[in-house]
């Protein structure tokens, strides 16, 4: 089978639409939909549900994309690894990072590690660590930063970060030293990212609170713009937390909390990840 057919369907699924996929591989809409049509024929089913809204895989092709991830992966190894070879190093290296604090650490050890090899790109992505994770187990990212999460994958720490609470500056909890965490089930609670496996909902979980949750927000820049208006109060991991908004506190949490953060990658690489990895272990910053 063309492993180029493959790419461009999962192409068409990661960005969820045909004209997606056509801007990343730099073909027509059409052309990109005749790929999926032939190997459709070729399988002998439908892969993808198609609508205005963009393109779903089928329950058929969602059985089938954990294998096209491996064989795609495999590829990538393989075109790295014969590079080498022949004394050239090339290919694409995927970062994702739950956390936006760490974005400058990456972009330095970024730049130094194209300086020795200039023939290797880089993408940044974010999302939650569960996301992350799911897609560094898809072979979709090849490193994340993102917080303890189960699965098969290497972990080098980094911190022990603190959960912190997030109060409006006239709020009268704002005067104390630490918030309870009971207090979440009684103020009106700011709830970013609900229903998500993230950091907040995993601390919920573990110690059996139930957040008196009155607004919702999918954006953390709107969390804080609600908490600075005296909407409610919510919770945020401490490496997130923006210093010098003066219409908003940041308090540790009673009892304390704390997440373990750390970069997680995949057991096997290709080459330009296996090299990257050894450059940057010396340079992975700590707390």
């Amino acid at each position: 089978m063309d492993t180029e057919r493959w790419q461009i369907l999962c192409k068409a699924i990661d960005s969820g639409s045909l004209r997606g996929a056509a801007e990343q591989m730099g073909y027509t809409v059409s052309g990109i939909s005749r790929s999926v049509a032939t190997l459709e024929a070729e399988l002998g089913f439908s892969l993808l549900h198609r609508a205005k809204t963009g393109v779903k895989p089928t329950a058929e092709c969602e059985k089938l994309m954990p294998a096209v991830r491996e064989l795609l992966f495999a590829q990538e190894r393989v075109e790295q690894t014969a590079a080498r070879i022949k004394g050239a190093e090339y290919g694409t290296i995927v970062i994702g990072t739950a956390y936006s604090s760490y974005y400058r650490w990456i972009s330095t050890v970024t730049q130094g590690f194209r300086q020795k090899h200039p023939g290797v790109q880089f993408c940044m992505v974010n999302g939650s660590s569960s996301q992350l994770h799911d897609m560094l187990m898809q072979h979709r990212l090849d490193f994340c930063i993102i917080s303890a999460r189960e699965g098969g994958h290497d972990w080098y720490p980094l911190c022990n970060d603190p959960m912190m609470a997030m109060v409006p500056a006239a709020h009268p909890l704002a005067k104390q030293k630490t918030v309870p965490l009971k207090a979440l089930e009684t103020e009106p609670f700011i709830d970013t990212f609900a229903g998500q496996d993230n950091d907040n909902a995993r601390m919920f979980e573990r110690c059996g609170i139930h957040p008196n949750t009155q607004y919702q927000s999918m954006d953390i820049d709107a969390t804080y713009a609600m908490v600075a208006a005296g909407l409610g109060i919510t919770t945020n991991n401490n490496v997130n937390c923006r210093a010098g908004d003066k219409d908003i506190r940041f308090l540790p949490l009673d009892p304390p909390q704390t997440v373990e953060i750390g970069l997680a990658c995949g057991k096997t690489m290709p080459p330009a990840g296996e090299a990257f990895l050894q450059y940057i272990l010396p340079h992975l910053p700590k707390e």
